[in-house]
């Protein structure tokens, strides 16, 4: 498999264990922000930390690997 789609594809599974994770806390504890917009569960604060938290991890998985 190409490594840019390998790249891609770890960055895309950290987004869904955090959204996975995000619905979980607000299932469980009963609370969900007046601005959530997608889905109910999420807002756009929510989505773009998890986008950062996905790309942070993909850039040190990439240079974890390449030692």
């Amino acid at each position: 498999m190409h490594p840019k789609i390998k790249m891609i594809l770890y960055g895309l599974g950290v987004f869904s264990i955090y959204a996975i994770f995000v619905v979980g806390m607000r299932y469980f504890s009963h609370y969900t922000p007046t601005e959530a917009e997608y889905f109910r569960f999420f807002s756009q604060n929510d989505l773009l930390l998890g986008l950062l938290v996905a790309v942070v991890m993909t850039f040190t998985h990439e240079r974890k690997k390449r030692r």
